[in-house]
């Protein structure tokens, strides 16, 4: 199974936060900031944080096939504009695509390029840049550049000195320092295979995310709850309750124990009031002063229950009802008037003033007229007993349909229903609210019950407003409106009040014990502690969910732990990388051929995420490895580790040498320089070196194994350290290059004579002499001697003694006398006066160079 998909069946399990950011580090590479935010919201809304996330997790169409690894990224050039050690300004070293060795001397200016590369590159211990400080005055700011290349793409990228750069940063640095980890400490796998640097990766996030809840968890309010605490009685259930609030606590539970009923709130106002009762200095002229006021209420609340009765629904219903009563019995009356009486009487006939009319003649003829005959008299000899006229025929039998009429049932209903509605009514006329009684009765009230006095003024107000509601819409004949006044009801209040005056007499003629006394202070304190509770229900229903926040922010940061994550990546890092680096560490040894003491890399633990290795001693492994192995055998030891960490990586990127071989012998640098350049046929090799066999190794082993190498010399000069150019010190050139060297000399020095300079074109000659004499030397080494023997070089190389048989005398008789002459001009070699002798002229000087030219040629035309 791959790294990859190990992680993915791994991730199952993780967290939904933790799949949503592998799956982003898979598809990105990295985490932005607004990554990390979103992440922290979807953990957030796991626990109830945050609103719901939308959350893609890591799966299998996530999961790449496994490749080559990234690109590789090879430096092009680094550029020193100013401000670094003592460098010199705008210089620029450019380096090989494959192998570049870049020499210069001890303080010709390597260590501030290494200096910027280990700003910018992967290195094990970075270094911060300082400026000239021995120049004596203030040093600049330093200015540098790297140009580099990621895989093939067709232009430079550049880093500025401005940060980190994801890219230029897997490029290596091995220098002294690295060295020393290597040996001393433990180590983290920095090349790993594509998959594995994801662990590391989401520990990153794991501890962003951490803090960003941390920060969100402290920001939660502080508590205001210790300030109600205060406040409440302590002992009692309320107390209790806010002692142990936690992020369980129900919220019903404070709700229902914040709630008083109404009774409680009675209890309550009775028990502060009996409490101070009963330290009346007179109790027995307490009690018949709270009897007065007893009833006085009570009088007042009969009072409100008559109104309340009178004003109630009902009552008005009836009323109204009543008047509808009436209208359909007069509406009934005025049908029957119509049927009895033709259209030619008088109009009114038949209405109520002609009924009066009629009963008060009804009254006079029982009374006075025909006393103790039935009303109307029609006999022959009757009158009229309101026109005085004697009575014919019609008209007796219009007064007799007169009778009728009235006597009739519809107009007694009439007039019983008339006297029922004015009854009703005059309930409404003659209803007094507000006497001088109840005024009284509410200032009573009021000295201890202000709220029920205020609630009894408004409602008899409001009951009074209602009232003449009802008057008006009967003088109005109008219909009961419905935005008349509501009926206030207030006498459950007053008989409360009533009640609790009652028990308080009560109380003051049989609770005077001190038991009695504790049990209703309790039952104050709990009551009190209650409508406390009540007061500050919101904070403390506030601190619940304060609670539940920091309780849910914990199970959150608890899912930001890395220790699973360090425990996957160790298992999959052993599995994947641990034998591949112990196998990778003692294939380097062999390589370098060191078996001097038996050393091996071994797992040395892991953290968050990380797994380290370290160099023990087999046989010793609590014994340091700089206390038992030489300094050069230290450095081979690091370079192999270096390299074992190399094989891990599926990254080719370039690797950086400041001094490999600082501190090895002739048995390493070998060794060193073979593996170097052999590492060039896969990977950017840069190599600074102040070591010239070194330096003739690395080419040597370049020319053999057919590695394109880049030469890069560093000087100091005088215009400051670091100058570079692309070319090889002279002790390491070639006798060709030596002999175009010399002709370059030799035209500058020529064009001093045609100037008229003799004596500084005489110091110059001299000086190219002493350099002739050296070309001629390497000539003999290398080409009469057929590289043979070599200085610098330990070996002989004895497949080429073959090809020196055919030296001749003529041969060597052309190297003694070139290099008796260029002894002879060699500066330091002090003549005698009278043997001195002019320097030659640039003719003579330009032959002497052709002689050198002309041999080297001879003789390798002469052996092909």
């Amino acid at each position: 199974m791959s790294v990859l998909e190990e992680l993915l069946k791994w991730s199952q399990e993780r967290p939904s936060w933790q799949r949503d950011a592998l799956r982003r580090l898979v598809q990105n590479g990295d985490l932005s900031d607004d990554d990390l935010h979103t992440l922290t919201e979807i953990c957030k809304s796991a626990h109830g944080l945050a609103d719901e996330q939308d959350i893609v997790p890591l799966g299998k169409e996530h999961v790449p096939d496994a490749g080559t690894g990234a690109a590789p990224v090879s430096l092009q050039s680094i550029s020193h504009h100013r401000g670094v050690n003592a460098l010199a300004e705008d210089q620029t070293l450019r380096f090989s695509p494959k192998l570049t060795v870049v020499y210069g001397d001890n303080a010709a200016g390597k260590t501030g390029y290494i200096r910027i590369l280990k700003g910018a590159c992967r290195t094990r211990g970075q270094e911060r840049i300082l400026g000239n400080v021995v120049s004596g005055a203030a040093p600049p700011t330093p200015v540098v550049s790297i140009k580099y290349k990621v895989g093939t793409e067709p232009d430079p990228r550049e880093w500025a000195g401005n940060g980190a750069d994801d890219f230029i940063s897997r490029v290596s640095v091995f220098d002294t320092h690295c060295a020393a980890v290597y040996l001393t400490e433990k180590t983290d796998v920095a090349f790993r295979p594509f998959g594995l640097d994801l662990f590391d990766k989401l520990v990153r996030a794991c501890k962003a995310v951490r803090a960003q809840l941390e920060r969100e968890q402290r920001a939660l309010a502080s508590s205001a709850l210790v300030t109600v605490q205060n406040e409440v009685p302590q002992g009692t259930a309320v107390a209790k309750l806010l002692a142990s609030i936690t992020s369980l606590t129900r919220p019903e539970a404070v709700q229902t124990l914040a709630r008083l009923s109404k009774d409680e709130e009675g209890r309550l106002a009775l028990l502060e009031k009996s409490l101070l009762d009963l330290q009346a200095n007179d109790p027995e002229k307490l009690t018949r002063q709270l009897s007065l006021r007893a009833g006085r209420v009570q009088a007042l609340a009969r009072h409100l229950t008559a109104v309340e009765l009178a004003l109630s629904a009902d009552a008005i219903k009836a009323v109204f009802d009543a008047r509808g009563e009436v209208r359909r019995k007069a509406e009934a009356a005025k049908n029957l008037r119509t049927a009895t009486f033709p259209a030619e009487m008088l109009d009114g006939t038949g209405s109520d003033p002609w009924t009066a009319l009629w009963e008060a003649a009804r009254h006079f003829s029982d009374e006075v007229a025909y006393s103790g005959q039935a009303f109307p008299v029609v006999t022959e000899d009757a009158h009229c007993v309101l026109c005085q006229q004697n009575l014919d025929h019609e008209t007796c039998e219009r007064l007799k349909r007169f009778e009728a009429f009235v006597t009739s049932t519809s107009e007694q209903e009439l007039q019983q229903a008339r006297d029922i509605l004015t009854n009703r009514r005059a309930g409404f006329v003659e209803l007094k609210l507000t006497t001088e009684a109840t005024e009284e009765a509410v200032k009573e009230i009021r000295i201890e019950h202000a709220a029920v006095a205020d609630a009894v003024t408004e409602a008899l107000a409001t009951n009074e407003r209602r009232r003449k509601a009802v008057l008006l819409a009967l003088a109005e004949e109008k219909d009961h409106d419905a935005d008349c006044p509501a009926l206030e009801t207030v006498t459950e209040d007053v008989d409360a009040v009533a009640a609790q005056i009652a028990e308080r007499i009560e109380t003051l003629r049989t609770s005077a014990t001190d038991d009695t006394r504790k049990r209703m202070t309790e039952e104050v304190l709990e009551l009190r502690a209650r409508k406390l509770l009540a007061k500050h229900e919101q904070v403390v229903l506030d601190e619940i969910e304060r609670k539940k926040k920091h309780a849910a922010y914990g199970l959150c940061i608890d899912e930001t732990k890395t220790q699973a994550i360090t425990q996957k990546s160790t298992a999959v890092t052993k599995a994947a990388v641990s034998q591949r680096l112990k196998k990778g560490f003692r294939d380097e040894l062999k390589s370098l051929a060191f078996r001097h003491a038996e050393v091996e890399l071994t797992e040395a633990g892991g953290s968050e995420g990380v797994l380290y290795h370290k160099l023990i001693l087999t046989r010793a492994p609590g014994v340091e490895l700089p206390r038992v192995v030489s300094e050069g055998e230290q450095r081979c030891l690091s370079i192999a580790a270096f390299f074992a960490e190399l094989s891990t990586a599926d990254d080719h990127s370039g690797i950086v040498f400041d001094d490999p071989v600082s501190s090895l012998d002739y048995k390493w640098r070998e060794g060193v320089a073979r593996r170097l350049v052999h590492e060039a046929k896969t990977r950017q090799v840069i190599v600074f070196t102040h070591d010239v066999v070194f330096l003739l190794l690395l080419k040597q082993f370049a020319e053999e194994l057919g590695v394109e190498q880049l030469d890069q010399h560093i000087r100091h000069l005088s215009k400051g350290a670091g100058v570079c150019a692309e070319e090889l010190p002279w002790v390491a050139l070639k006798v060709a290059k030596r002999i175009g060297h010399l002709k370059k000399l030799f035209q500058d020095a020529e064009k001093l004579h045609r100037d008229g300079h003799q004596s500084v074109y005489e110091r110059e000659a001299s000086v190219i002499y002493g350099y002739l004499r050296e070309a001629w030397e390497r000539g003999l080494e290398e080409v009469l001697l057929g590289g043979v023997v070599e200085r610098y070089r330990p070996g002989v190389q004895t497949q080429q003694i073959g090809r020196i048989a055919d030296i001749t005398t003529e041969d060597c008789r052309t190297v003694e006398t070139a290099m008796t002459k260029c002894s002879r001009w060699l500066p330091g070699h002090d003549q005698a006066a009278a043997a001195r002798a002019d320097i030659p002229d640039p003719d003579a000087l330009g032959a002497d160079i052709e002689t050198l030219e002309h041999w080297v040629h001879g003789i390798r035309k002469r052996r092909g």
